[in-house]
C-alpha cells in the first residue's frame, strides 16, 4: 500500500451496478459491505449513473465514478471505454485493480499502463465454452497468463477449470464462495403468499426459480408435471411455482400438458424469500450454474434442494444430506427425488434443518466479503 496508507484502494471496473442482476448484485454488495476502517471502494462504470440504480445505497465510502456508454457496444466504443478507465485509473493509483470475466478487456488498457499495480480477475465462468466468445476468453487467458491478473473463483467447478485452462496448479486459484443474507423463516409471509395464490396450507409447494436458458426452466414444467401425474390421487397434493418472468413458450408449455392447476408461472416477488417460507422443497434444473445463489437463498430458508449436480451447486448442495442431485438433464431422476421428498415428511425436515446449518456455516454473505477482503489484503500485500 502506498505513502504508508492504512486503508487499501479498490477500483472496480464493472459494466454496471444495477440492483438486478448477478454479478452487479455481488458486486454492490462487497463494495457496500467491505470495511470502510480498511477500504476505500471506488466502482468505475462503463454505463452512465441511472437513478433506478440506487447507487447512494452503497454508502459514503463507495465512490462510483460513471461513463456514458448507452446502447449496443461495438469494438470502437471498447476501445473509447477502455481509454477513459484507463485514465480514471492512472488518476485514482489504486492498491488493487478488480476485473470480471467477460468484461475484463476494458481494464486491460489500465493494466498496461501502470504495470506494477496489484490486479484481479473474478472469473464468473470457466474461460472456454462458457457464455463469451472464444476471442473474449482468449483474451482473458492472456490476461491472466502474461498481464498479471490474479484469478479467484466462486466455486470449485470454475476454479479447477480455469488451472486448467491457464496451466496453474487450482491451489494457485483462491475460492471464494458467495454468500447470501441470513433469512429468518417467517412462516406468516408463507401463509400469505399461499393465500394469495389460493394453495391450501396441505399442499406442498415446490419452488424453483429463474428464466435464463441455463436454468432449463422448460424441464421444470415437464418434471412438475411428471410428478404430479405420478403421484395422482393418492399422494400428497402438490403445486410448483416458477418465479419469474418466463419467455411465452413457457405458459404455452404448461397448457400443452394440462396442468395449469398444478404448474405455474409466478412473476417475480417483491421478496423471493416469501416463496421460500411458503415452499416445502426448492428445484434446481439448470444445465450450469456458476454458482446457484437461489440455491444457497432456499437453504439458508431451511429448505431441503432437489438439483442437477453442475458447476457450483454440487459446492452448496450435500447430495444426500440437504437434498438430492442427479446428472444434468436426468429428467426421470429429478421426478423420483422429487417425490422421493415430497412423500416423505421426516426425511424432507431433517434435510431442510441441515441445509439451513449448511448455509449458515459457509455461504453467508459475511463470509463472502470476508473472502473478498482476503484477496484484496493478498493482493496488496504482494504489491508491498
Amino acid at each position: 500500500m502506498k505513502d504508508g496508507r492504512d486503508r487499501i484502494k479498490l477500483v472496480h471496473v464493472v459494466w454496471r451496478l444495477s440492483v438486478g442482476g448477478g454479478i452487479p448484485q455481488v458486486s454492490r454488495q462487497v463494495l457496500a459491505g467491505l470495511d470502510p476502517a480498511r477500504f476505500d471502494c471506488h466502482a468505475i462504470t462503463a454505463r452512465p449513473a441511472l437513478a433506478e440504480d440506487e447507487l447512494g445505497e452503497l454508502g459514503p465510502h463507495v465512490t462510483v465514478h460513471p461513463l456514458d456508454h448507452v446502447g449496443p457496444t461495438r469494438p470502437r466504443d471498447e476501445v473509447r471505454l477502455g481509454v477513459r478507465i484507463a485514465g480514471l485509473v492512472r488518476e485514482l493509483r489504486p492498491d488493487v485493480l478488480h476485473a470480471h470475466s467477460g468484461t475484463a478487456r476494458l481494464s486491460l488498457p489500465a493494466a498496461l499502463g501502470s504495470p506494477r499495480m496489484p490486479r484481479v480477475l473474478e472469473v464468473h465462468e470457466p474461460l472456454k465454452d462458457g457464455l463469451h466468445s472464444k476471442l473474449t476468453n482468449g483474451i482473458e487467458v492472456a490476461m491472466v497468463r502474461a498481464a498479471g491478473f490474479r484469478p479467484f473463483a466462486h466455486s470449485t467447478h470454475v476454479r479447477d477449470a480455469t488451472a486448467d485452462i491457464v496451466g496453474w496448479r487450482p491451489g494457485r486459484i483462491p475460492l471464494v464462495p458467495l454468500g447470501v443474507p441470513v433469512h429468518i423463516p417467517d412462516p406468516d409471509a408463507g401463509r400469505a403468499l399461499r393465500a394469495e395464490l389460493g394453495i391450501s396450507a396441505e399442499t406442498l409447494v415446490v419452488v424453483g426459480v429463474g428464466r435464463a436458458t441455463q436454468k432449463n426452466i422448460p424441464l421444470m414444467v415437464r418434471v412438475g408435471a411428471d410428478v404430479v401425474r405420478k403421484l395422482g390421487d393418492t399422494g400428497p397434493p402438490v403445486v410448483f411455482l416458477i418465479v419469474g418472468r418466463q419467455d411465452p413458450q413457457i405458459p404455452a408449455l404448461i397448457e400443452e400438458l394440462g396442468v395449469g392447476r398444478h404448474v405455474r408461472v409466478v412473476p417475480p416477488l417483491p421478496r423471493l424469500t416469501d416463496a421460500f417460507d411458503a415452499a416445502d422443497l426448492f428445484l434446481s434444473t439448470s444445465h450450469y450454474e456458476g454458482f446457484g445463489l437461489a440455491v444457497a437463498e432456499a437453504m439458508v430458508a431451511g429448505i431441503p434442494v432437489v438439483g442437477t449436480a453442475v458447476g457450483g451447486v454440487t459446492d452448496v448442495v450435500a447430495d444426500g444430506v440437504t437434498g438430492r442431485l442427479v446428472r444434468a438433464g436426468d429428467r426421470p431422476g429429478l421426478v423420483a427425488a422429487c417425490r422421493e421428498l415430497l412423500t416423505n415428511h421426516a426425511l424432507r425436515a431433517r434435510m431442510g434443518v441441515a441445509a439451513r446449518e449448511r448455509v449458515l456455516a459457509r455461504f453467508t454473505r459475511g463470509h463472502m466479503i470476508a473472502g473478498f477482503a482476503q484477496v484484496y489484503e493478498r493482493a496488496a500485500l504482494r504489491a508491498r
